[in-house]
């Protein structure tokens, strides 16, 4: 297999490997909706536009989605309890398309826009989604258009730490899209300690909307695979893995380097495990994950048997 599976620092021709085809990571997506009354007008109509196209885009077709509003459409609109349990539930598009569409307030009535405990529920919602499902990949998309106000806490930092928690608690990640009215730089600080670096802006645009979160579709899909269990009884030792790569239309696979972490990647080639004590994961490094992103018909493998190639 282009470049042999024996090159980790013994004898190639001691080491024999055998395959299994990898597959991508399920996807769940909770969307966390700005409705208080300053989303009205334009930017309400453009951000219905985008959820309904996204909900009803053959491209999202497998994943799946949940909803839910803030402030919430329940009395107690500063309890997290109030979010983390969805307007929504999570349910596989197109299916669950209708529920998702339908819930959608004709107008925005909301009166405040209580940040803190809406991702908090979220959150905790997406997080015990992640425990249960523990071979997919959930994630949480926030839109909203100002800064906090109405319950406490008000302080970025502290609702900053949310999106951190759950990142380094099981992986949930933050997707945030700034609307106009938000402060960027604000939201910054939730995408970054959610693990997706800085936030959407789509302050001068409502329109853009549809396009930033089919960005986030083709993100959260390209680079997560799952780990197989070993064929022919073999038990798995995270150690003599490696994962391939096959270009469409190419008649070798290409061994993709093994980093220890996603830091380790830097900007050079490769894949790390969602957990080195216990892996069930493997996430391509960015420079691989675009290589494979623009490669609809890549086909992936993993071998078992000889030592990591490592970066």
């Amino acid at each position: 297999m282009g470049g042999g599976g024996g090159a980790g620092g013994g004898d190639a021709g001691a080491c024999v490997t055998t395959s299994a085809e990898s597959r991508r990571i399920p996807v769940d997506i909770v969307f966390v909706i700005d409705r208080s009354g300053s989303m009205s007008g334009s930017k309400w109509e453009g951000t219905k536009s985008a959820l309904n196209t996204f909900f009803n885009d053959p491209a999202s077709a497998g994943i799946s989605a949940g909803l839910v509003f803030l402030p919430a459409q329940k009395p107690d609109v500063c309890n997290p309890a109030s979010y983390s349990v969805l307007d929504v539930p999570i349910g596989v598009l197109p299916a669950n398309a209708f529920e998702l569409t339908n819930a959608i307030p004709f107008y925005p009535l909301g009166s405040s826009t209580p940040t803190w405990p809406a991702l908090k529920g979220a959150l905790m919602a997406a997080t015990a989604y992640q425990d249960s499902h523990p071979s997919h990949k959930v994630v949480l998309v926030l839109a909203t258009d100002g800064d906090p106000t109405g319950c406490q806490p008000l302080d970025m930092e502290l609702i900053a730490g949310l999106a951190e928690s759950a990142y380094n608690y099981n992986g949930v990640r933050t997707y945030v899209i700034g609307v106009a009215g938000s402060t960027i730089a604000n939201l910054n600080k939730i995408a970054a300690a959610g693990g997706t670096t800085k936030a959407y802006d789509i302050t001068q645009d409502i329109s853009e909307f549809s396009a930033k979160i089919a960005e986030i579709r083709k993100e959260t899909l390209a680079c997560d695979f799952e780990l197989p269990e070993p064929p022919d009884g073999m038990q798995l030792v995270p150690g003599l893995v490696n994962f391939t790569y096959t270009p469409n239309g190419a008649p070798d696979a290409k061994i993709v380097p093994r980093a220890d972490d996603l830091a380790d990647c830097k900007d050079q080639p490769g894949w790390y495990y969602d957990s080195n004590a216990a892996p069930s994961k493997i996430i391509l490094c960015p420079a691989s994950c675009a290589t494979v992103q623009a490669d609809s018909e890549a086909k992936v493998d993993v071998l078992f048997g000889c030592d990591s190639i490592l970066n």
